[in-house]
């Protein structure tokens, strides 16, 4: 049975979610504490794969609502599951009810008292019913639910692992850590009965050898080699699986084997050879993940479905990446779902499998397939979505553009609008075209960072900064330090002439029209721009009736250049144009 869709309600921090529609592999994103662990959990009592602690607790039903449900005659369901039935399953029950009418799909629904319901698209036969609906529960897929992770170490003592895996009341990551180290030596070939056999001989066996007998050094020695090979082919298999999957270096792995101790080696591109544990936590957990589902994907979950909660998160976000095409490849046995909040772990040509999670004004939890339900609720947990697609989009127009740094939104603002009249008057050289010009804004602290990311075959971007104040200072050390062979990428107005600022190089009449009435705000009715001056200047050396907002640069570009859109067939931005073009040459 494949799950379609499920619903949560009256659960924790849901009250209903909506119906959640499901893939092979399905991402629900959002903030801390927003509700992903919650959902998950719900989904995982449905029917636990293979714990049977699954019993409804007070702590489950969600606080608002406590005293009303507790009150009920009869619990409400708290999830409702869709699934739709694959041709075994069919087959099954078909033969179980071989007089039943076929159907292609199934709803089971559980009850905070812990009860089923399970409705068919068809009529049932009453005396048939209840065995039907109990058998589609048996034949349902099983959810298994991760949290912990248990990271491997670089030494194992194997005489001790017997006493370790048999041991109770221990902590979660501890159950997880022995699971980790079981899966690793059943990967490498080792099984429990071995080390029953063995670890008597192979504890301390060093210093054991000189009270051992002919036949027990010979036997010493028969096991030694025994495990060496198992080692030395696990070590390659694990080398040539792992590498498929990881894509931030190439990794050998060696396991070493030496009085019972078994050591896990790493050596990196570089030829550096250490301990597991001296490696990077993201190696470290990708290593163990990758071996605890490659294993029990295989060997133990059958007909079941893998909840992943905040998986990777120790991993760089490159890593991440691998981790999802990991995803994807186990779900060709499982499906999964798994919870995230790092853009990295939200593909973009996959988008259409994730689902949102964030809290009402009321503190409840919500889902949403629709990934522009910009509400100011949810508009946090939207960011990683924002984030992702922004990253594609980024890397997509810098691979095909020619970048150039700016300082303030205003110069952004200007610049843009300049380009688009100059590529509608045909007077942008043909260069453009097929590298457009893009203008990057970063503030003065950015502007070295920037360029770095954004040069190209070692040529650094150009740069516009105004030559006025703090903004000249850093012009000046840009073209005596980073930009020493490249001075001339660093463009100011001043190259065009009595210039300081990007509006200088705007009619000074525009700003009359577009922004008198912001200006005679500030500076009263009796305000004149003076053509003779540097307009930024005036406007902060003029006294004033109102304090000079801070972004008042960014909002008189807004104004301007709306207004100079509508107007572009003015003479007044023909003559301007001139003056454009050579500021664009400058770039070149």
């Amino acid at each position: 049975m494949k799950l379609t869709m499920f619903r949560v309600q009256n659960f924790r921090s849901f009250i209903d979610s909506g119906w959640i529609k499901c893939q092979d592999v399905t991402a629900i994103a959002g903030t801390n504490e927003a509700g992903k662990s919650n959902l998950l959990k719900a989904l995982w009592k449905l029917k636990p794969a293979f714990r049977a602690d699954n019993k409804i607790v007070r702590g489950d039903l969600p606080f608002d609502k406590f005293n009303a449900i507790m009150d009920s005659e009869k619990m409400p369901e708290f999830i409702t599951a869709r699934f739709k039935l694959r041709p075994i399953d069919k087959e099954q029950i078909s033969k179980k009810f071989p007089n039943l009418p076929l159907f292609d799909a199934v709803e089971v629904g559980r009850s905070l008292s812990g009860n089923y319901t399970v409705r068919f698209p068809i009529k049932v036969p009453p005396e048939i019913s209840e065995k039907l609906a109990d058998f589609i529960v048996k034949i349902m897929p099983g959810f298994i639910y991760y949290s912990n992770y248990g990271n491997l170490d670089s030494n194992i003592y194997l005489p001790q692992m017997l006493a370790k895996f048999n041991k109770s009341g221990v902590n979660a990551i501890s159950r997880s850590k022995r699971r980790t180290i079981k899966l690793l030596l059943m990967y490498i070939g080792i099984t429990p009965e071995m080390l029953v056999c063995d670890a008597p001989l192979l504890e301390g066996a060093s210093k054991k050898t000189l009270k051992l007998t002919k036949e027990q050094l010979e036997e010493l020695a028969t096991k030694k080699e025994r495990y060496a090979k198992l080692f030395k082919e696990a070590g390659e298999r694990l080398t040539r699986e792992f590498n498929q999957w990881w894509r931030q270096g190439k990794y050998k792995f060696e396991f070493a084997f030496d009085d019972g101790n078994l050591t896990i080696f790493v050596t990196d591109s570089d030829g550096v050879r250490a301990p597991l544990d001296a490696r990077s936590v993201g190696i470290q957990w990708f290593l163990s993940f990758f071996l605890v589902f490659t294993l029990e994907s295989q060997l133990f979950y059958t007909n079941t479905i893998m909840l992943l909660d905040e998986s990777g998160a120790t991993l760089h976000g490159l890593a991440q990446q691998d981790l999802v095409r990991f995803f994807d490849e186990l779900s060709k046995t499982n499906q999964i779902i798994y919870s995230t909040h790092s853009s990295y772990m939200l593909p973009t040509e996959q988008l259409n499998r994730t689902k949102i999670v964030y809290k009402d004004s009321k503190g409840h939890s919500v889902v949403t397939n629709d990934l522009n339900a910009k509400t100011s609720a949810s508009k946090s947990a939207l960011i990683p979505i924002n984030t992702a697609v922004s990253m594609q989009i980024s890397e997509s127009v810098l691979d095909e553009s020619t970048p150039v740094i700016v300082a303030t939104e205003a110069d952004k603002l200007y610049l843009n609008f300049i380009k688009a009249y100059l590529n509608m008057q045909g007077l942008i050289d043909l260069k453009y075209v097929s590298n457009p010009l893009i203008f990057v804004k970063t503030g003065q602290n950015g502007i070295e960072g920037t360029a770095q990311v954004l040069s190209k075959n070692g040529e650094l971007p150009a740069v516009f900064l105004e030559d006025k104040g703090e903004m000249s200072i850093l012009a000046d050390s840009l073209k005596h330090g980073m930009y020493e062979k490249e001075a001339n990428k660093i463009v100011t107005p001043a190259r065009l002439g009595h210039y300081k600022t990007i509006e200088d190089l705007i009619p000074y009449e525009i700003y009359a029209l577009s922004c008198g009435d912001y200006l005679v705000d500030i500076y009263g009715s009796e305000f004149a721009i003076k053509t003779s001056l540097p307009f930024i200047e005036q406007l902060e050396n003029t006294k004033r009736v109102k304090p000079l907002p801070s972004d008042y640069r960014e909002k008189m570009a807004e104004l301007a250049t709306k207004y100079m859109e509508k107007n572009m067939k003015q003479r007044n931005l023909k003559n301007a144009s001139k003056l454009w073009e050579k500021l664009f040459e400058c770039f070149e």
